[in-house]
């Protein structure tokens, strides 16, 4: 808005920057585009294009901190795409927030093929993973998946932990503001994609692990509803839930959903920690007045997103069987073997499942049942107690919610499955000596990112060329809607050579409950 009229030339300037025109037309250098809010400068690689750190929201800092997501201010000039953002607070090897994170950081990051293209391209819009308590989209490098696919992709940074989840009596959006953020994100896409050359009205939202929760749960929001034109669900789904031990060991039953008034109580048990008490005002402003640490010493209460709300009215899981999901083509797979870095990390903090301590594992988790589970997953079977944990674990909590998830929504629409079987794929977290790493959780990252949050793996030739037939097949969804297999009930398995699928007893586990 104009408010001075020595303000006037400088609002033409922005004004001007708002018409979002194809990169071409910007200028000579392909790497120069115009968005709404201003001209980025990007750097040129040898078969990409790649925009870093570009604002979709404004900083949510002091008055925005537990706000919903503000539109970015305008900037005049050509913006410096060259570099990544800091990565949103999240813990450290310490505990402590990583020391180069920020609360400024809702920043996306664009990767444009450099070939020429007969017309606007696929986008796919990337959700990371980390339980909604860590990760990043700038960690997530997906040159190959762009050029190989001739898709533009946007990975995207928004609030996890305590800053994108936390919720108080009286405080709209209490346990919401990661979704929000990510909504504000593919907002952003539809009004400036087109200036990179992408199609608006071709949008693919795909997450891993948190972020193929993430992507469920937006899908059954009235906020996404007309941004997102299909959706991929890798190791992450509505209706993953998890018993005692099964996220990580010691961890409580639970699941990513809470009832907001669960998240507002947490939220003033954790103000009255930081010494701020009294009226839910009072409270907020307290809190906002407080250093980035401090607040984060209380981020791990806050890992799970509130339903009951305007952003979702109806938790997830409820919401899919109702059918209240849009009518678009789905992707959804896990891991075979996702359980196993859970049980490596395990042993490597010296706290192995072994044969004495695999049936306490269970009792805990299932109580008087514990032994029709043992029964179905015997240490003997498998050759020890930790891999027949992982496997009981691996069909519980993500196998089978992930296959419940996928036919709930072949109700509704296209839906295509598949299962990441390479046995002998990198670990995504490190593995003792001698632990098999099998198809473990995340491991399947490797073959769709040159980087994914940590160094480039060394895949085997073999292993390269499923790499490319995965990202082939994710980016024949993103264009077409179909990956080049069968619908559901056809669950493809992925992997360098024939592999038998494996029985997740998936028909035990929904009998159980």
């Amino acid at each position: 808005m104009i408010r001075r009229l020595r303000f006037l030339p400088a609002a033409v300037g922005v004004l001007l920057a708002t018409l979002p025109v194809p990169a071409s037309q910007a200028g000579a250098d392909p790497a120069v585009v115009r968005l709404q809010d201003g001209v980025v400068r990007g750097v040129t690689g040898p078969s990409t294009i790649t925009f870093q750190g570009i604002p979709y929201a404004a900083p949510p800092v002091g008055k925005l901190r537990w706000a919903a997501p503000h539109r970015p201010a305008a900037w005049s000039g050509v913006r410096d795409a060259s570099k990544p953002t800091p990565y949103c607070p999240q813990p450290g090897g310490d505990g402590k927030p990583m020391p180069t994170t920020s609360e400024d950081c809702l920043y996306l990051h664009v990767t444009v093929p450099k070939s020429k293209s007969k017309g606007p391209r696929p986008v796919m819009v990337w959700s990371h993973g980390g339980g909604f308590s860590s990760g990043s989209g700038s960690g997530h490098v997906p040159t190959s998946l762009s050029a190989e696919g001739d898709v533009i992709v946007v990975t995207v940074d928004f609030r996890i932990g305590i800053f994108g989840n936390f919720g108080l009596p009286g405080l709209p959006g209490s346990g919401t503001f990661g979704m929000q953020d990510q909504q504000a994100a593919l907002r952003w896409v539809r009004g400036n994609i087109g200036a990179f050359g992408g199609d608006a009205h071709n949008v693919t939202l795909f997450g891993e692990s948190g972020g193929g929760v993430g992507t469920c749960g937006l899908l059954t929001s009235p906020g996404t509803r007309g941004l997102v034109d299909r959706a991929i669900m890798q190791s992450g789904s509505c209706l993953m839930d998890w018993p005692r031990n099964g996220l990580w060991m010691d961890a409580a039953a639970g699941s990513f959903w809470e009832p907001t008034a669960k998240i507002q109580k947490q939220g003033r048990a954790a103000a009255a920690k930081l010494k701020c008490t009294g009226p839910n005002a009072a409270v907020l402003s307290c809190l906002r007045r407080l250093d980035t640490a401090d607040v984060f010493a209380e981020s791990a209460v806050f890992g799970s997103v509130a339903y009951g709300n305007a952003t979702l009215p109806l938790e997830p899981g409820k919401a899919l069987r109702a059918g209240l999901v849009p009518r678009i083509p789905i992707m959804s797979g896990h891991t075979k073997d996702e359980a196993r870095a859970i049980a490596a990390i395990a042993e490597l903090l010296s706290d192995p499942v072994t044969d004495e301590k695999y049936p306490t594992l269970l009792r805990e988790a299932f109580g008087e049942r514990a032994a029709e589970v043992q029964a179905v997953y015997p240490a003997k079977n498998y050759g020890t107690a930790a891999l027949a944990w992982s496997a009981m674990d691996t069909d519980r909590v993500w196998a089978c919610t992930q296959r419940a998830t996928t036919k709930a929504f072949a109700r509704h629409g296209d839906a295509y499955a598949y299962e990441f079987a390479d046995p002998a794929a990198p670990g995504y977290v490190p593995f003792p000596a001698g632990f098999p790493t099998g198809a473990s959780h995340g491991s399947e990252l490797n073959y769709l990112f040159d980087a994914a949050g940590g160094p480039p793996y060394q895949l085997t030739a073999a292993q390269k060329k499923l790499a490319q037939q995965m990202r082939k097949a994710w980016t024949d969804f993103a264009r077409t809607g179909n990956p080049g297999w069968a619908q559901w009930p056809t669950v493809q398995q992925l992997a360098p050579g024939a592999v038998r699928p494996a029985d997740h007893h998936c028909d035990f586990w929904s009998s159980f409950k």
